[in-house]
């Protein structure tokens, strides 16, 4: 499969700024001495939360600056920092029966933005990628997709068969997706590919390709 996670030119993500301070919630720090190892179920719960709460910030921070998206379907946040020192904020929501994709680019580190292009994209979804998202949605719902999923890549072999292999380089995209049994967050590695990794891959896909970014918003 074809990945399509080439960003536009002025937003190309590879390894953050060595300059860019990314701001760190309480929620992610280490835990203090003395306190019990997590099982893995739990240790995947505290790191989800971690990720959802890394997320909420630039969230948090495009709502700040373009105004928040009304009832959003399924939010993504691209947690990589580009070479601009950008974060990138995807939403897309039901506007009178047609999906639309909002996408924004905010500044990683709000203590030096001036130098960050900030941009925007309001797009009509395609049909076809509009009812693959609608698919994604109810596939959300599933409670055998996990909120986190370890950090895994299935790789096939030349023979066809298949290994695993440990992702160690961090490159995480954060969803929120309203699922028919209520909202639920997940943290997938950008090379992962169940499920909700491919709504991820869908809607930034298609916000990659598109010429409607306006960088001189707002």
């Amino acid at each position: 499969m074809t990945r399509l996670f080439a960003l536009p030119l002025l937003a190309i993500c590879f390894a953050a700024p060595a300059l860019a301070e990314v701001p760190v919630p309480a929620s992610c720090e280490p835990r203090i001495a003395g306190v019990a190892l997590a099982v893995a179920e739990e240790a995947g719960e505290a790191q989800l939360a971690c990720d959802a709460d890394r997320a909420a910030i630039f969230q948090s921070r495009a709502d700040a600056i373009f105004g928040p998206v009304s009832n959003p379907l399924v939010q993504v946040v691209d947690l990589a920092v580009s070479l601009s020192g950008a974060v990138y904020v995807y939403s897309v929501a039901d506007v009178q029966g047609a999906m639309i994709l909002d996408a924004r680019s905010v500044p990683a580190d709000m203590d030096a933005p001036s130098n960050v292009p900030v941009c925007h994209l309001s797009t009509l979804m395609p049909d076809g990628a509009a009812s693959e998202v609608s698919i994604g949605l109810l596939k959300a719902a599933s409670p055998d997709l996990p909120g986190y999923a370890e950090r895994m890549e299935v790789v096939v072999n030349p023979d066809g068969s298949q290994r695993s292999v440990l992702l160690l380089d961090s490159h995480d995209v954060v969803s929120r997706v309203q699922t028919a049994n209520g909202t639920r967050d997940f943290s997938r590695h950008i090379r992962q590919t169940d499920d909700v990794a491919r709504l991820n891959e869908l809607i930034i896909g298609i916000a990659n390709v598109s010429d409607g970014w306006d960088c001189n918003a707002p």
